[in-house]
């Protein structure tokens, strides 16, 4: 997303969606689950506050409708006066609020309960007009990029009310020097649908036609594999089981080794092409730019990572003292080292405790937290047609929104105050920025949840009243860290590296890229982890490689939340003030300057090596309590 300014309506549907997609599932048919109508109240978010009922919705989508037209009122003239620019863009920002509370209201009440048609139907009639929406603002971007230079910052400075597209306005002459002639553009548009190619054909090979086999549970019964189940039978403490799983799953890629191979080194190819024909002299520095991030800031996380990955090296090797075992595979990798923690955590219990680890960050943070938890902000428990996962969503207009599925186990808890991170840097960020700055950058957008989560983290490990309690909280911890920034930076080095054949002229193949990979992951997990005959394939399978430099977001993230929780629990007022600011600033500078300003400098290397610290520490506590109970 280069800038709102350009952003269309449909663009900001697609992209609150992706945020869906990633935790949804297909909802159960147990007749266990209670139906909707049997949840009170006060456990049901409350979509009234975007539209009281579904004919307020209609007219809404008949006032777009007729609208829409207008804007091509403005088609061949956004350069003869700031006001007809302004009187453009403020005239789309009124359409697309309005479709973006028409979209997430629609697809939320299809969440709610899928089975129902009515709003199967309201959904594809919002989509449908957002597409239409798009059509009309298709000549927004390339006309305004038309504009002389010196022209734009004129209209600026002559027309006040123009400040609020400043920063977007200033983005798009930033990225001039990579905005083709219109003849060229039309060209790169062609390639669209070949460019594209290498996704879809993954998509096919990986979710239609892989099938797996089944294997042979703890009990000697036949279970069928998927990828849900895969990830719960490598925590089964029958080992044989899990190494016929891991065998199983691993072969099962194997008749589709050349395609994915040569698939994903398409998907390369074509980042070179683009990265090149937009004059870029890297892969990296293309799709770094949208966001105008430093490559160092790519390179300072996967350096400092590889400068120091001796703890992560002493857990593998703690794993295989602590599971008496005379060599560790990846199938041990796992396996839980402590029993979860048996107690059930209801929701009001949740409530009341994240509550408490929250109170670092203030009354006024916690007034808000608490004003969420009451006023209709969450959707908390399973419904039989309710979307499974959990996610937060919102329009402009509106509160947010969060989507729960309760089962009471501990994680849930987690889930709940990651989520209401994100809520609160959307309120916030809603509440203070006009909407051309008020959506934030991917690059920023899990610090808030992941800052939550660590302060619950801690203050959850401060009050555990068994060693055994502190011991499943810590491994919980360090198995979130591995998952998070480990191997977010070890997928990072890989797809450098596979980037970097291309760009010196090299060629990739499925066995190029196989080797590469195995020789990532053995650095990263270390000499102690043995290989198997069947491994290597992993870099192969990633859906994310298909964005590529994309996944590097959530270990930066991740690094950045956990050098801001420790300093707030610290008693770092100041900053925690900041980062309160930081909330609510949306996207009204670069991603990377937004955190510079409260003190997290991403292009250096102390906020990544902060967290390989806490991860040494952590790893530390955990030896001392696992040696100590075996």
């Amino acid at each position: 997303m280069r800038s709102a300014v350009t952003v269309s309506s449909r663009l900001v549907g697609l992209v609150l969606l992706g945020v869906i997609l990633v935790f949804t599932s297909a909802y159960s048919q147990d007749s266990d689950i209670p139906q909707r109508s049997d949840i009170e109240a006060k456990y049901k978010w409350s979509l009234e506050d975007i539209y009281p009922d579904t004919i307020t919705w209609q007219a809404d989508f008949e006032y777009v409708s007729a609208n829409l037209p207008r804007l091509s009122e403005f088609e061949g003239k956004l350069g003869q006066s700031a006001e007809t620019l302004y009187d453009c863009l403020n005239l789309r920002d009124e359409l697309s609020k309005k479709i973006g509370s028409m979209y997430v209201y629609a697809f939320m009440k299809y969440h709610e309960d899928t089975r129902i048609s009515a709003y199967q139907q309201l959904q594809q009639r919002i989509a449908g007009l957002d597409a239409q929406a798009d059509e009309f603002l298709s000549f927004v971007e390339p006309e305004i990029l038309s504009i002389p230079d010196d022209k734009l910052k004129g209209f600026i400075k002559d027309n006040s009310k123009l400040k609020v597209y400043e920063f977007q306005i200033n983005d798009l002459i930033r990225s001039k020097a990579h905005i083709l002639s219109p003849e060229e553009e039309a060209i790169l548009a062609l390639a669209g649908p070949v460019t594209r190619g290498p996704e879809n054909i993954y998509d096919m090979t990986y979710l239609a036609d892989v099938k797996f086999p089944t294997v042979k549970d703890e009990n000697g019964e036949d279970v069928q594999l998927t990828r849900g189940r895969f990830s719960r039978i490598m925590e089964s403490t029958d080992r044989d089981y899990r190494r016929r799983a891991h065998k199983a799953y691993n072969e099962t890629y194997e008749p589709y080794f050349n395609t994915l191979g040569a698939t994903l080194a398409s998907s390369v190819n074509g980042d070179w092409f683009y990265a090149q024909a937009r004059n870029y002299s890297s892969c990296l520095e293309y799709k770094l730019d949208a966001n105008n991030i430093p490559a160092v800031v790519y390179d300072n996380l996967v350096n400092a990572v590889n400068d120091n990955l001796e703890p992560l090296h002493k857990w593998v090797s703690l794993r295989k003292k602590v599971l008496k075992l005379d060599e560790i595979y990846p199938y041990d990798l796992s396996v839980p080292l402590v029993p979860a923690a048996s107690k059930d955590v209801t929701y009001d219990e949740a409530m009341a405790t994240t509550i408490k680890a929250l109170k670092p960050m203030g009354k006024s943070y916690v007034k808000d937290i608490k004003d969420g938890f009451k006023n209709g902000w969450i959707d908390v428990h399973e419904t039989e047609g309710k979307y499974t996962g959990g996610y937060c969503w919102g329009t402009y207009t509106s509160h947010p929104y969060i989507l729960l599925n309760w089962n009471n186990r501990i994680q849930n808890m987690f889930t709940l105050a990651h989520e209401m991170g994100h809520a609160l840097h959307r309120d916030l960020s809603y509440r203070n920025q006009p909407y051309s700055m008020a959506y934030y950058t991917t690059f920023v957008a899990e610090v808030a949840s992941n800052v939550n989560e660590a302060l619950l983290m801690h203050y959850l490990i401060d009050n555990a009243k068994t060693d055994e309690e502190k011991l499943y909280l810590l491994t919980h911890y360090i198995e979130e860290i591995l998952g998070t920034f480990y191997f977010q930076v070890m997928f990072s080095d890989f797809e450098k590296a596979i980037h970097e054949v291309v760009e010196t002229g090299g060629a990739l193949s499925a066995e190029s890229m196989k080797e590469i990979y195995t020789e990532q992951y053995k650095k990263y997990w270390g000499p102690e982890l043995a290989s198997v005959d069947w491994g290597g394939w992993g870099g192969l399978r990633v859906s994310h490689f298909y964005t590529s430099y994309y996944v590097y977001q959530y270990a930066t993230s991740y690094a950045a939340a956990q050098d801001i929780s420790q300093r707030i629990l610290e008693g770092d007022t100041q900053l925690r003030d900041k980062f309160i600011e930081f909330l609510a600033s949306g996207g009204n500078d670069y991603p990377v300057e937004q955190l510079k300003n409260i003190g997290v400098d991403m292009t250096e290397q102390e906020v990544i090596n902060a967290a390989i610290n806490l991860f040494s520490d952590l790893v530390d506590q955990a030896e001392e309590l696992l040696l100590k109970s075996n």
